[in-house]
């Protein structure tokens, strides 16, 4: 008798145990919130142990409420059949079989009290994991909209400091280049002046060795011309001191 009251008593006791840490737990959904950063820190056990700890009692709870129900059951039944058995030849007073009534009544208005209890809370339990999760859900999309919004104001921002490094590269890149070109055609003025003014050395030494050529040749004719004279008149000489020599022979024959 009384281990069956003690049975019963843990029974509801290991009900109401099991009901509070349903009720404590967060669902899949405030889990995913909480991976988000929605108050991972400050639960009591830290984001991942609260967790593990009210599913392991959980577990246990409704494994220890599991077996209770069947030794209960059990004892339930063979206590109505030993009573049924032992006592059937014995009056018992009405007042024991009333206050018996009465507690059985009791009993079943209790058990009937906490599975409405249970189906209650149950009930209260999941409308709130359900909007719990809901919320985890709606916060989710929040964040990750957040999230893409940031993302593309970061690329946006990316790309604006790409074009302008670009364009600063360009610009660089053109003066680098007029600078080059500038360069370029000062040297090629220079080379082309230095060119110039050899060839106008060349040329006026080419006309310097032409006008010496020229005043040779007239220094040669000039000679020639003179040569040629000396050697007409030394030939009229000769030619008349021949004559002369042919007359005295003449004379002298």
């Amino acid at each position: 008798m009384y281990l069956y009251a003690i049975l019963l008593v843990l029974f509801l006791i290991v009900s109401v145990l099991l009901i509070a840490f349903i009720l404590m737990q967060q669902g899949k959904g405030a889990s995913m919130g909480a991976s988000f950063g929605a108050g991972a820190s400050n639960t009591l056990f830290g984001s991942a142990g609260s967790a593990d700890f009210f599913v392991k009692s959980t577990w246990i709870l409704g494994a220890l409420e599991f077996i209770l129900a069947i030794i209960l059951g059990y004892m339930t039944s063979h206590r109505t059949s030993e009573n049924t058995d032992d006592f059937t030849n014995i009056e018992q007073p009405a007042i024991v079989k009333t206050e018996m009534s009465d507690a059985v009544d009791s009993a079943k208005a209790q058990a009937s009290e906490a599975v409405d209890a249970v189906k209650e809370n149950t009930a209260a339990a999941v409308d709130a994991v359900k909007e719990q999760t809901l919320e985890a859900a709606d916060a989710a999309k929040e964040q990750v909209s957040e999230a893409v919004d940031a993302a593309g104001e970061q690329t946006v921002a990316v790309l604006d400091s790409a074009k302008e490094q670009l364009s600063a590269v360009a610009d660089a890149a053109k003066e680098q280049t007029s600078a080059a070109v500038s360069a370029a055609k000062e040297q090629v003025s220079a080379v082309s002046d230095a060119v110039k003014e050899q060839t106008g050395a060349a040329v006026d030494a080419a006309k310097a060795a032409a006008d010496d050529a020229k005043a040779a040749v007239s220094e040669a004719k000039d000679s020639a011309k003179d040569t040629a004279k000396e050697a007409v008149n030394s030939v009229n000489e000769a030619v008349k001191q021949a004559e002369s020599t042919v007359v005295n022979t003449k004379d002298t024959n």
